[in-house]
């Protein structure tokens, strides 16, 4: 089956609320529809679906590719409040390309959520 010359490297689930509504299942039935050989899940701040997505891609015969947006505050920056002239924080998407780096992106994303401020 030949493959589109798209991958989708930053779609948000309905686990990334309000900012993302549709199910995994969806999206791999919209990836093998498509022909698209692969595509990513890029939560913010989260991975509450990674195992849903990697199993249900994977059953597809669609490449999951797990990941996150992460929220990065400079230093200095101070917190984001309208009229107050803080930067808002800069977002990173991250991609894990194997076991290890799913590993260091739990890490990241549990430290994120226990140590954060709001």
């Amino acid at each position: 089956m030949p493959h589109a010359d798209f991958v989708h490297l930053r779609v948000h689930s309905a686990y990334s609320l309000s900012e993302g509504a549709i199910k995994i299942k969806h999206l791999a039935q919209l990836c093998r529809a498509h022909a698209m050989p692969a595509v990513a899940v890029t939560d913010s701040a989260n991975l509450f679906g990674a195992l849903e997505f990697a199993e249900t891609c994977a059953q597809a015969g669609v490449q999951p590719i797990v990941g996150c947006v992460l929220n990065l505050r400079r230093d200095g920056g101070g917190p984001a409040r309208i009229g107050t002239g803080g930067l808002p924080p800069d977002q990173l998407v991250v991609l894990v390309q194997d076991e290890a780096g799913y590993r260091n992106l739990i890490k990241l994303v549990s430290r994120a959520y226990l140590e954060s401020e709001g």
